[in-house]
């Protein structure tokens, strides 16, 4: 097949290396580079990094996806079919533009967790299982018809960013696989079951502060779910401090939630609403992280202690 592959995070890095061993990839479209890192150097996506490291061409980095001159230029490309993998949202004149259409991979078992977060989503609500998922582009957001699922399950401690790496590579052998299916005439789309659909929204700077007032369950997979963006903090002595990695205990001690009710050698413990929270790993305000022990050899931190 001839394909135009449109992509810009890490994520879709696995299903690009596939395809150029699979299939002929015409033409790469990514985002164009933004200014990163305290230089605010102008830097290329990930997806366009590896396409040039590749010795691949042409990459192409519209500003504006509607620009006629850029349909007119994918139009050229004379590709079968489009493939998208955590990019921006297509118009109706792009998608439509191939005769076997566009295909996206999804990471979560549509239609639950649509949206731009699902495998933080899937983690934070206390997901087991989740997967990917290959469906056509439609005019909505994840609404198109399902080609293939995969299930993969989640581990109980496992955070979003080993999550994510799985689901990549889980991702690019599901492409493959519909692709085939596609070419050989035996794959049809299914319709997905809108009365089971859920939303699975951007994470945002404002939810990740802790909320000692949950389980330390729930407050334990937000913490998974939130690695590496945004984190979760909580605010001791008016500072902000991070809590970058911690565990649930389903003993309970006499405290407020939000009270140090333990402290040892290598971590300290937190009422929460059951259970306690034990915090082995936190990033002072301004500084690298640290486990536990080196933070409490430079910080006062006692039975009473608050954290807000």
């Amino acid at each position: 097949m001839n394909i135009v592959f449109f992509g810009s995070a890490p994520f879709g890095i696995p299903a690009l290396a596939r395809l150029l061993q699979a299939h002929r990839v015409v033409a790469v479209v990514s985002t164009p580079p933004r200014q990163k890192g305290r230089g605010l150097r102008l830097g290329e996506s990930p997806v366009a990094v590896f396409a040039r490291q590749q010795a691949f061409g042409p990459v192409f980095t519209p500003e504006n996806l509607s620009d006629p001159d850029f349909k007119d230029t994918l139009a050229r490309c004379g590709a079968d079919i489009f493939i998208v993998v955590a990019f921006r949202i297509l118009p109706a004149g792009i998608f439509s533009l191939p005769p076997l259409g566009t295909v996206n991979i999804h990471a979560s078992l549509l239609p639950k967790y649509r949206g731009p977060a699902p495998i933080q989503r899937a983690i934070e609500a206390g997901e087991k299982e989740t997967g990917v998922t290959v469906f056509r582009i439609d005019e909505g957001v994840d609404t198109g018809g399902i080609l293939l699922q995969k299930r993969v399950s989640i581990g109980p401690d496992e955070n979003a960013a080993e999550l994510y790496e799985r689901l990549g590579d889980c991702g690019a052998d599901a492409l493959i696989e519909a692709l085939e299916g596609l070419r050989k005439g035996t794959l049809r789309p299914l319709p997905q079951d809108n009365a089971q659909a859920s939303r699975a929204p951007k994470l945002t700077k404002e939810e990740a502060r802790i909320d000692w007032r949950q389980p330390a369950q729930a407050i334990y997979n937000k913490i998974r779910a939130f690695k590496s963006f945004p984190g979760t903090y909580a605010m001791l002595d008016g500072k902000r401090l991070g809590i970058e990695h911690a565990v649930p205990v389903e003993k309970s001690l006499p405290g407020e939630t939000g009270t140090v009710v333990r402290v040892a050698d290598s971590f300290f413990e937190v009422e929460c609403l059951p259970g306690l929270l034990r915090v082995l790993e936190v990033k002072p305000e301004g500084r690298r992280s640290m486990n536990v022990r080196d933070f409490l050899l430079g910080n006062k931190v006692i039975e009473g202690t608050r954290l807000a």
